[in-house]
């Protein structure tokens, strides 16, 4: 049976056409912004490992992908009301799992663990859909698969200092946006009492925890009700 499921959710996956998109982003991440990673001595060599960032800009994603040493797959609702049309083709050329937010998705369950169980890298928005700084809390998705697996988890916080207005910076001051992909330090595995059907308080603790180390990785500004006050 687990082998079945890693034949049918491989890890990795379309490694031409995601390199190929990566090469792409890579030029033009340095052309339109001073971009700076932050936190590479967190960044483990291989998984299991679940990713956890925030969801301010729907290029939150593309900038994940450019500063990530390792394959790295989505479980993630990519609805993008404000991406431009020519972009939207992304999610799709990419390859994601795919889940609706708020509705319980065992294809994509059984995806994740697979990919996992081979030593895979998974990357999640834990809030859901793109929205405006600051953080908002959780939804049960990540906190659950965390509990579920045992895998490791790596906060990370993706930010600018113009809210991803690159052209309006541009055109005002003259100057490129400065961008950061900040890394904290691995944390987990979180644990549960039964962790093949973790309970509800168990994820909303595993939430507030995984939501904590994402805004330890932001400025104060945009840590919301996870501020270190």
């Amino acid at each position: 049976m687990l082998a079945d499921m890693e034949n049918k959710y491989p890890y990795p996956r379309y490694q031409f056409r995601r390199g190929v998109l990566k090469a792409g982003i890579s030029p033009l991440a340095h052309i339109l912004s001073r971009f700076t990673i932050v936190g590479k001595k967190n960044i483990p060599t291989d998984g299991p490992l679940i990713v956890v960032t925030n969801h301010f800009h729907f290029i939150d994603a593309p900038i994940l992908i450019l500063a990530a040493p390792w394959p790295l797959e989505f479980l993630a609702d990519f609805q993008m009301p404000n991406v431009p049309p020519y972009l939207k083709f992304l999610p799709d050329f990419y390859g994601t799992y795919d889940v609706e937010q708020g509705t319980p998705n065992l294809e994509a369950l059984r995806a994740s663990e697979a990919v996992l169980r081979q030593k895979g890298v998974l990357g999640i928005f834990p809030e859901g859909r793109v929205h405006q700084p600051p953080l908002k809390p959780a939804l049960p998705g990540a906190a659950f698969l965390a509990l579920r697996t045992g895998a490791p988890i790596l906060p990370v916080g993706i930010y600018s200092d113009n809210h991803w207005d690159i052209f309006g910076m541009i055109k005002q001051t003259g100057r490129r946006i400065r961008a950061y992909c900040q890394f904290g330090p691995v944390f987990g595995p979180l644990k549960s009492d039964n962790p093949r059907r973790p309970s509800r308080a168990e994820i909303t603790e595993a939430g507030v925890q995984i939501m904590s180390a994402i805004a330890a990785q932001l400025p104060e500004e945009m840590r919301g009700e996870y501020s270190a006050d």
